[in-house]
């Protein structure tokens, strides 16, 4: 399918791939531009200019300008491409979507913020990089008790519920490949493990992800 879709990202952005895979779901054709990274935090001038604020991804549809993950996956469902679908009509199993949603952002991001934090910092402690470990393998026991029913987290098929979880517990498979451009990515690869027990997780992020290649 061929649309005037531009995607201002941080390829190394759990939030960047979450869009990426949405987009690779969806089969919608678009042109990537990466943020100049040549200061420390980027060159953010042009996204604030795009979009009023600083962050990626920032999707550009024609003349239509879209920022945060989460708008510019809604933004997709209902104005650019509506199947294959990543939402649903049914008022209950939406509830069950957004409550996975709000577990990526609320429970997850909170063990993998930690890790954010150190890797921007002084990199840690061996105590407190395990802490956050332990916390993230308690979580992920949820999505392994979750996906042993059908392989998804919500309708039996892929959803945003799926994108928005992957795009985080994605930091604790990274191959040495995936790594090489974002030193943020190594500490990763290096300090946050999957751990025994999550055969099905592992299967269901890989899936998920190859979508956004």
């Amino acid at each position: 399918m061929s649309l005037d879709l531009t995607l201002h990202e941080l390829p190394a952005s759990p939030n960047n791939l979450k869009v990426r895979m949405a987009l690779g779901f969806k089969g919608l054709a678009y042109t990537r531009k990466a943020l100049d990274m040549s200061t420390p935090f980027g060159d953010r001038s042009a996204l604030i200019e795009l979009s009023g604020q600083p962050r990626t991804p920032v999707l550009v549809h024609g003349e239509t300008v879209i920022f945060d993950s989460n708008g510019i996956v809604r933004y997709l469902e209902a104005n650019v491409k509506r199947e294959p679908r990543l939402f649903t009509e049914d008022y209950t199993e939406f509830g069950e979507l957004e409550k996975w949603e709000l577990f990526a952002r609320t429970q997850l991001g909170k063990p993998i913020g930690t890790l954010f934090g150190m890797a921007l910092s002084d990199g840690g402690t061996a105590e407190g990089i395990a802490a956050a470990n332990a916390h993230f393998y308690e979580l992920t026991g949820e999505l392994e008790s979750r996906l042993k029913e059908n392989g998804f987290l919500v309708c039996g098929r892929t959803t945003n519920a799926d994108l928005a979880v992957v795009a985080l517990a994605n930091l604790a498979t990274l191959t040495e490949e995936q790594v090489k451009a974002s030193p943020l990515l190594v500490f990763f690869r290096e300090h946050l493990q999957l751990g025994e027990g999550r055969e099905l997780t592992r299967d269901w992020i890989r899936r998920h992800v190859a979508l956004a290649d």
